[in-house]
């Protein structure tokens, strides 16, 4: 809620043209549409998008498709990527961002650090660059990187008091929620000693 509340403050007014890029389960699109916003939301997965319609049917623009493949004839006032930059190679990212509009907001985790694990975070230096080469410049950045831990650390806390509950709802292994507690230390250590960090950016083209 708190990082939504942040994005907002960065929004130009409604009614702005909006996309939304991974809408999870469509709260934030749906809230930016009662708000006066010309709102559009895409994810390319079929499942968030059964979710969305199921909550609030023909009262949000929700799309499937990835945002490489995504496109408009009409420009967009903003395009933000609350979380859902990490899953976008950052060249691709601004490539297409270069072509929807001139004001990209982003809200997510970087890695500040050179990591070489399977999975990792994108490079933080790397995503700058790219931002660049596509002609857009860093207008804020905010680090937000000392709020992020606490909510690792509270679901990392609570998981052994819901195991059962997990393995008998998400049909998960004692095993798996094992994993997920483990990786949940890993990644707060990532945190501890700066490798990752979370960030608020702003780029105008």
């Amino acid at each position: 809620e708190r990082s939504t509340e942040l994005l907002l403050s960065r929004l130009p007014a409604a009614p702005a043209r909006l996309l939304e890029v991974g809408i999870g389960l469509g709260t934030t699109l749906h809230r930016l549409t009662t708000m006066g916003y010309h709102a559009v939301g895409i994810t390319p997965d079929e499942k968030q998008i059964a979710v969305v319609q199921e909550r609030y049917g023909d009262a949000v623009d929700a799309r499937c498709v990835a945002f490489e493949q995504f496109s408009l004839p009409d420009a967009f006032d903003a395009v933000f990527f609350q979380e859902s930059s990490q899953y976008i190679d950052s060249q691709e990212l601004f490539a297409r961002a270069r072509e929807l509009t001139s004001h990209v907001i982003v809200l997510d985790e970087f890695a500040l650090r050179p990591i070489d694990t399977p999975g990792a975070l994108h490079s933080y230096d790397a995503f700058l660059a790219a931002a660049q080469q596509h002609g857009f410049e860093k207008s804020e950045e905010l680090d937000l990187s000392k709020k992020a831990p606490p909510s690792t650390d509270y679901f990392t806390k609570r998981l052994p008091r819901y195991r059962e509950r997990l393995i008998e709802d998400l049909d998960l292994t004692s095993q798996q929620v094992d994993e997920l507690i483990d990786g949940g230390r890993r990644y707060r250590g990532l945190y501890a000693n700066g490798t990752y960090g979370y960030r608020l950016l702003e780029f105008r083209g």
